[in-house]
């Protein structure tokens, strides 16, 4: 294997807001995760034709559809290009010396890219107000906008007049190349099978003149800007990052870098007026995105004609770190982060462990984890417990179904389907079914950032699986373990994700932009942790109930809480805290001591804030799922590390909820300790 040289830094802790580059960086003693760095760096390679000439942009990577054969596919989008800016500023800083990409080339490739995010961020074919749409194709050397998914009625009715108008929108729907929402006034547009100007035949028949089949075709095919919040949070982050490379001593005098930092700042603060737009002061949440074409809020029908315009509500997401960084960067409401909910769960380990931890959506690896690390959540414990579990569940699943890599979302194996439908479905919030496996290699980047000689052992015991997705240009997006195939596919969001989570430099880099911009004493105290708590004084109030008027008997004495009942269906127990604007549960760990008769199978811990707070409704409320296991004799202990977030601020009650109302069950719970324990110094870790 070609020889690469990696000049890395793995951030393993030295601080809440800061990290240090004397730390001894792990890869050169990792053979296999150096080796699968060295394969994912192939990508970059200037012979593969894998980035846009005009543009200087990857392109979105391989495809190996067997109808088709191996080709690119010729269009971004926006995370790419972020990684991208990231990963050339990394290599002209010296993090990534590699045969492909000098030090002094990658400045030239990164003036390249962002001059052309310059001109894409003026050009309103492709932006809106500072905000760049999430796709773009190319074309003649020019960036365009994605084909349009929507199409409103009254379009064709000014196109066409309304007797025809309705004629053709109906053929349209017969044929299936639209569905109809918003009570039919609009449509999704579907471009599958015989689609196109080709095909107006059958009861299509009717329109098939060239006038009426250009205008139809026109309307269908229109080009939008569409705005997603999270893909420009990424790009921004990326941004942000590659400037805190260029930061660093040997490369930050360079006259170039010093231009390069100028026109990147000069990108960012552009993007202020487009995220402001997308900030809800009804929900104090932003909108997940934007048509600006239409100057309509993206969202989706409610199946009763109505329209639900969708929020950046759910915090625990891929967009997560970058989210915390703009609302760093540009001095958002907190109340945005505040009113982003979340959920843990608890994972089941082969060794009849569970593993508290936060749930993604899709139970996917890569919205558990992010990308890459780079808000110093390694030196946060909350946070740091947090992503080690995450990393010790998707190893142990890994395990138990022979997957060598880990689930999230990719190509499924499934012919062309790329899809969010990969995860663990005990780490899912999602109910639907979840597909288990088509691992895929890119998260193991920010895994072996978290815990970097359990990755390596992880990539030893694949590592004859693992080779099989090698090439020239790095590694294919994964493995279809049922059919023991390789998924032939390849995006460069996820190589470059790989590739950057490895190098490890994210903390380092963002620590110098954050102490650039005097944005530190900031990050320490969103990180700040709560005080202790002893959730069974005598101060604080444990009252039980029943939903539907079972015969509960509650019992409570100076170490401990008891109920107990023969035949319950439903149940709980609020616990309500005394102070009025309730107590922070931020960065640390909730320790619950129990003894039980009867097993609790399915419980949620529900954090209700104090009534006089003043934040709006949260659509998602912040919940433990958690359960309890006979313990007679002796006590059980469950440990919930509880993240650093704001969101976990002005706590005033816990109500703990069991039972399904269906099927009555007896109950017998002691609860013998609760207790919040916050993170020792804020930091260094946990009392």
């Amino acid at each position: 294997m070609r020889k690469i040289l990696l000049s890395v830094l793995i951030g393993l802790g030295a601080g809440c807001a800061t990290q240090k580059e004397a730390i001894p960086p792990p890869l050169a003693e990792h053979v296999h995760m150096k080796a699968l760095i060295a394969n994912a760096m192939g990508y970059i390679n200037p012979r593969h034709g894998l980035f846009d000439e005009a543009s200087g942009y990857p392109v979105e990577g391989w495809n190996h559809d067997p109808s088709k054969g191996l080709f690119l596919r010729s269009f971004t989008q926006l995370t790419s290009i972020g990684e991208w800016t990231e990963l050339l500023a990394n290599i002209a800083a010296g993090y990534a010396d590699n045969p492909y990409v000098s030090r002094k080339t990658a400045l030239l490739k990164l003036e390249r890219v962002v001059d052309s995010l310059l001109a894409d961020q003026a050009d309103p074919t492709i932006s809106a107000k500072g905000l760049l749409g999430n796709f773009l194709g190319f074309q003649d050397g020019k960036r365009l906008g994605p084909l349009g998914e929507d199409v409103t009625k009254a379009s064709f009715v000014e196109a066409f007049g309304s007797d025809k108008a309705e004629r053709l929108w109906g053929a349209l729907v017969e044929v299936k190349w639209l569905k109809p929402v918003k009570n039919g006034s609009a449509a999704k547009i579907k471009r599958k099978g015989n689609y196109g100007s080709q095909y107006f035949t059958g009861v299509l028949e009717p329109f098939a003149d060239t006038d009426t089949r250009e205008t139809v075709m026109k309307l269908l095919d229109e080009r939008v800007v569409k705005i997603i919040f999270g893909d420009n949070v990424n790009l921004t982050a990326s941004v942000a990052k590659g400037i805190g490379a260029l930061l660093r001593p040997g490369v930050k005098g360079n006259p170039k870098a010093v231009v390069l930092r100028e026109k990147m700042e000069r990108f960012i603060a552009a993007q202020k007026q487009g995220y402001e737009y997308l900030f809800d002061p009804e929900t104090d949440t932003f909108i997940f995105g934007w048509n600006a074409s239409s100057n309509e809020f993206v969202g989706w029908d409610d199946g009763h004609g109505g329209w639900v315009v969708g929020h950046q509500n759910y915090f625990i997401n891929e967009f997560r770190g970058p989210f915390l960084f703009c609302l760093l960067r540009y001095d958002w409401p907190i109340n945005a982060v505040k009113n982003s909910g979340f959920k843990i769960k608890p994972y089941r380990m082969l060794d009849d462990r569970d593993l508290y931890a936060i749930s993604s959506w899709h139970g996917s690896s890569f919205q558990a984890l992010g990308l890459s690390l780079f808000m110093n959540e390694l030196g946060v414990p909350g946070w740091r417990r947090n992503l080690e579990n995450v990393v010790d569940a998707e190893i142990d699943f890994a395990k138990r179904t022979g997957n060598p890599g880990f689930l999230s979302e990719s190509y499924s194996g499934n012919g062309v389907d790329y899809t969010g439908d990969v995860g663990i479905p005990e780490m899912a919030v999602d109910g639907d079914k979840r597909i288990t496996d088509a691992p895929s290699l890119y998260t193991l980047g920010v895994s072996y950032a978290i815990a970097p000689d359990k990755v390596e052992a992880f990539l030893a015991d694949n590592w004859s699986n693992i080779q099989k997705l090698f090439t020239d240009h790095g590694p294919w997006e994964g493995y279809k373990t049922t059919e023991q195939k390789v998924i032939k596919f390849q995006t460069s969001a996820h190589t470059m994700s790989l590739i950057l989570g490895g190098i490890g430099s994210g903390n380092a880099n963002m620590s110098r932009y954050l102490k650039h911009h005097g944005l530190e004493g900031k990050l320490e105290a969103f990180n700040n942790p709560g005080e202790a708590i002893n959730l069974l004084d005598k101060s604080v109030d444990w009252i039980a109930w029943t939903p539907g008027g079972d015969q509960l008997l509650p019992q409570r004495d100076g170490n401990s809480f008891q109920i107990r009942g023969e035949k319950v269906r439903a149940g709980g127990i609020t616990v309500v805290i005394p102070r009025e604007k309730g107590v922070s549960l931020s960065n640390g760990i909730l320790k619950i001591r129990y003894r039980a008769t009867d097993p609790v199978n399915q419980a949620i811990i529900t954090l209700k804030r104090a009534p006089g707070v003043a934040i709006k409704p949260m659509a998602f409320e912040n919940e433990i799922y958690t359960r309890f296991e006979v313990a007679l004799g002796h006590e059980n202990t469950i440990e919930i590390p509880m993240p650093a977030t704001p969101g976990l601020e002005n706590i005033k009650e816990l109500i703990l909820s069991y039972g399904d109302r269906r099927v009555p069950v007896p109950v017998d719970l002691t609860i013998t300790g609760f207790e919040f324990i916050p993170a020792a110094g804020g930091c260094s870790g946990f009392q």
